[in-house]
């Protein structure tokens, strides 16, 4: 198990391909990487007034938890990684996202974003919240572009290398909500 506390801000091409096999690639795992560069992002960056954290667990488990507010026309916490000059390689022949982790019984919503444009492809799943951990697949031809959360006309993600990595809640209701996050791979 390693520290939390190491220092990986200045990422390498080797951090950013943890480890693979011939069926799976760790993009990311915060088992072993810690908080990394992970930033909380919420409505409050248009004057919104929902709150969240980050916090890594005893475990080095990814805790996101907090409160998703209407107020001031908000509406979304997030958890988002930007990897501009670096970007995470996607294997060819590459069919999914894999994310491990224990949910909350709410739907969440995956981003990523390539270099081709300034939007983002996501995909809204389910959480069980039975306090088990779960793997949540997210096939990149169900991940739609938008940007500000409205449609862009483009086709959906074909697995071109990602650049950022999003976790956002936004359930167009207020909330309150908890999710441990173990790592993301690509299958």
């Amino acid at each position: 198990m390693s520290n939390s506390n190491k220092n990986i801000d200045s990422p390498t091409t080797e951090n950013n391909k943890v480890k693979s096999d011939s069926t799976r690639t760790m993009l990311y795992s915060f088992l072993e990487q810690g908080k990394g560069k992970w930033r909380v992002q919420d409505d409050v960056v248009m004057g919104g007034r929902s709150d969240s954290q980050l916090k890594i667990t005893e475990n080095n488990h990814a805790h996101f938890y907090g409160r998703v507010s209407l107020e001031n026309d908000g509406g979304f916490c997030s958890i988002h990684q930007t990897m501009e000059k670096n970007p995470y390689r996607i294997p060819d022949k590459s069919k999914a996202f894999l994310l491990r982790l224990k949910g909350d019984g709410k739907d969440y919503n995956f981003r990523v974003r390539t270099k081709n444009g300034r939007h983002s492809y996501g995909f809204t799943f389910s959480t069980k919240g039975d306090g088990y951990w779960e793997s949540i697949s997210i096939p990149f031809n169900m991940m739609e572009a938008s940007y500000h959360g409205e449609p862009v006309e483009v086709p959906n993600y074909a697995g071109e290398n990602v650049m950022e990595m999003q976790l956002l809640i936004g359930n167009q209701k207020e909330e309150t909500f908890e999710i441990f996050i173990e790592s993301i791979e690509i299958i």
